[in-house]
């Protein structure tokens, strides 16, 4: 899924980390002294305030695999021990999503015992948290915050205000050029895939166990088109698509989110313990929307200048997908309710937008820039003019007449339209020969990776099953119990995939 950001701070479950205590793992994690090694893997400590059972490494790879001899650049991990060592299978390398959500910041999360996977998960595997290049403890993706912070709108209404937008576009990304340097160009899903089979191998624990959500479905058919011998099993949960154009993935997901919106609107109306309960949630949203485009809503809470200091209609659309994206939350990443939507709107209606207010880069590895790097690298540029941008809206306005297209992908391709480096990865179907039954799990109702992206995906992995969890929500694996979480988790301990097409209740 396209990730990118501008008026959001971080548009995918692994970005709240950011914003959550986790964002003390992660610095800890970055400032670990690290005990490089070629091919091979020095363990060591992850750094002050993590768990001593958390252990932290890193592998040289190329920078740029069509030169293998070339630059190198690190690639950053983490391992938490399988509790059970007598019934151990082996180890297990999980993706959060994003793209640049870190797989060392939720494998983190378990070792604190918070228990965000099954438990089955970390009683079976080494878990590996591994960050993809640009990411995490790896090389990063660096860029100029300040040029990041300035303002424009994403929903420009003039050519004059659109060209604001691609001056801001242009001069950021060339911020992250300068900053970056030639890793810029060398961050793309495929890389990431063969930086992954180096990790497999220094593992040495024969082959790979993969969970990918999200972003991590991308970088799981990415390692099975090119090493599809290779895989034990491969669960893949939320199901980003890489395979289609852009008008077709940029209208499935404004779809998305505007079902899984009118949804919250009808449970609203069924559930006495909604802010809204009796009122009509989704009219309010179209007026307060209305009024913050007329005249921005204040945001108090950003007074300490961390985010913009006043809402506008086109943050609010952007923003209330976070506050979507889950209907009960997950408590282990801080990710909001339902309950919490509506009371943030009742709060906005009160003069009080903070909920939906868009937070500043702090820094020049801020949370946003790598996955916008990521998503420049693989997807193509379509917005090029502002006849491009009208007719891009337009398509967002009829598809989707609350949220009007302001979706992920919205960002990422506005994000991408200026990036100063070219296409690496382009969109294609996945071509994987040889690989063994890869699970393939989705919801029926999830706003950020359609479900129907996980029908197509099916359709291009010889052998694959399809599991579907009848119900709302972003991926299944950090979603508390429930049968679907149960059934990836057996899949992977023990390879038994669930009978091809079952669906399972939320």
């Amino acid at each position: 899924m396209l990730h990118a950001t501008r008026e959001v701070a971080g548009s995918s479950m692994t970005r709240r980390i950011a914003v959550t205590a986790l964002a003390a793992c992660c610095v800890a994690l970055a400032s670990a002294a690290p005990g490089r090694a070629k091919g091979t893997i020095t363990w060591h400590g992850c750094g002050r305030g993590l768990p001593a059972s958390l252990k932290c490494g890193e592998l040289r790879v190329p920078l740029d695999y069509a030169h293998p001899r070339g630059a190198k650049i690190t690639v950053g991990f983490n391992r938490l021990l399988a509790q059970d060592r007598a019934h151990r299978v082996g180890s297990l390398i999980v993706n959060p999503g994003g793209p640049g959500g870190p797989g060392s910041s939720v494998v983190a999360i378990e070792a604190a015992g918070r228990h965000l996977w099954h438990p089955a998960l970390h009683q079976r595997f080494d878990m590996i948290g591994m960050d993809p290049r640009g990411t995490g403890t790896s090389t990063p993706i660096r860029c100029r915050a300040a040029t990041f912070n300035r303002p424009v709108s994403l929903f420009p209404r003039t050519a004059a205000e659109f060209r604001r937008l691609t001056a801001w576009a242009r001069a950021f990304g060339a911020s992250c050029r300068t900053a970056t340097g030639p890793l810029l160009g060398h961050v793309d899903t495929a890389s990431v895939a063969r930086d992954m089979e180096r990790l497999r191998q220094a593992l040495g624990d024969g082959k790979l166990n993969f969970l990918g959500l999200s972003y991590g479905a991308h970088l799981g058919f990415a390692y099975a088109e090119r090493y599809p011998g290779r895989i034990r099993t491969m669960a893949l949960d939320g199901i980003s698509n890489h395979s289609t154009s852009i008008n077709t993935l940029f209208s499935d997901a404004a779809a998305a989110y505007e079902d899984t919106l009118n949804r919250f609107g009808a449970w609203c109306a069924q559930t006495t313990t909604c802010a809204l309960h009796g009122r009509d949630a989704l009219a309010l949203f179209d007026a307060l929307v209305q009024q913050a485009d007329q005249r921005p809503i204040p945001a108090p809470e950003c007074a300490d200048g961390s985010c913009h200091p006043t809402v506008t209609g086109g943050e609010l659309r952007m923003n209330a997908f976070n506050l979507l994206m889950v209907k009960d939350g997950i408590p282990a990443l801080g990710v909001p309710t339902w309950t919490d939507f509506a009371s943030a709107l009742a709060r906005a209606e009160q003069g009080d937008a903070s909920a939906f207010s868009s937070h500043f880069a702090q820094s020049a590895r801020d949370d946003p820039f790598p996955g916008l790097a990521i998503n420049c690298s693989d997807y193509p540029r379509e917005v090029r003019s502002y006849r491009d941008f009208g007719a891009k809206a337009l398509l967002g306005r009829i598809i989707a007449p609350h949220t009007q297209g302001a979706s992920e992908a919205w960002l990422g391709i506005l994000g991408c339209m200026r990036w100063p480096v070219p296409l690496a990865n382009p969109p294609h179907r996945a071509r994987v020969r040889g690989a063994p039954p890869i699970l393939v799990a989705a919801s029926t109702h999830d706003p950020s990776t359609p479900y129907v992206w996980a029908q197509e995906l099916r359709d291009q992995l010889p052998g694959a099953v399809l599991l579907t969890r009848d119900g709302d929500g972003h991926t299944s694996s950090w979603l508390g119990g429930g049968r679907t979480r149960d059934a990836i988790a057996r899949y992977i301990v023990t390879r038994r995939a669930p009978p091809a097409n079952t669906v399972y209740p939320d």
